[in-house]
């Protein structure tokens, strides 16, 4: 993860991840949403960061959000550009409604997958920073080491 244009600056460990995939038909085209909702802690710092400051914690999530929202859609394009639906969406919108799977079953790799629209929506929590007190580099930091 880049934290203030520093490539690889702060490690995060995913403990618990959660995704729920939900189809919806407008006019007879799906559209997919992937919910991701991933729990974990800050394994490694190499920056000096406040990991004490509760605004702080709130930006790294949100950069860890926009970061994971990227690889999931990086994932989900690469498949619709081979045209091979390896997450198992077409398994989705049969569940969701069969009559309409029914219609788009036959062009599903070809077609429909990819061309399909997904939104994707990640939610991402620091439950730990591994830390009582600030990190190494913050205090060198500070001490102007």
């Amino acid at each position: 993860m880049s934290w203030e244009k520093e490539k690889k600056a702060i490690a995060y460990k995913v403990m618990r991840q959660k995704t729920k995939i939900f189809a919806t038909f407008t006019k007879g085209k799906p559209t997919l949403s992937i919910s991701t909702r991933a729990e974990g802690d800050i394994a490694e710092v190499k920056v000096p960061v406040d990991l004490t400051d509760t605004h702080v914690i709130k930006k790294i999530e949100k950069e860890l959000e926009k970061e994971i929202k990227s690889e999931i859609e990086k994932a989900v394009q690469q498949a619709q550009k081979n045209k091979s639906d390896i997450f198992g969406f077409g398994e989705v919108v049969h569940r969701t409604d069969p009559k309409a799977w029914k219609k788009l079953e036959k062009e599903w790799n070809d077609r429909t997958f990819a061309e399909l629209e997904v939104d994707v929506k990640v939610e991402a929590l620091i439950r730990s920073t591994g830390l009582v007190n600030n990190s190494f580099h913050t205090i060198l930091k500070k001490e102007g080491k």
